[in-house]
């Protein structure tokens, strides 16, 4: 795995955290940050595959 493809996801799961805990306060609705989890978790076990190739 290079570098900019581990920056690039790195960000998108903050983002996604960040958003999700932002409505999670705000609107009282945790499923987004559960959705954010989902994704980043997800994506880390699609990129350790590609990494293993």
């Amino acid at each position: 795995m290079n570098k900019a493809t581990l920056i690039v996801f790195l960000v998108l799961c903050l983002l996604f955290l960040t958003r999700g805990i932002y409505i999670g306060v705000s609107h009282g609705e945790w499923t987004s940050l559960f959705i954010a989890l989902l994704i980043i978790a997800f994506g880390s076990y699609r990129l350790y595959k590609k990494n293993q190739k």
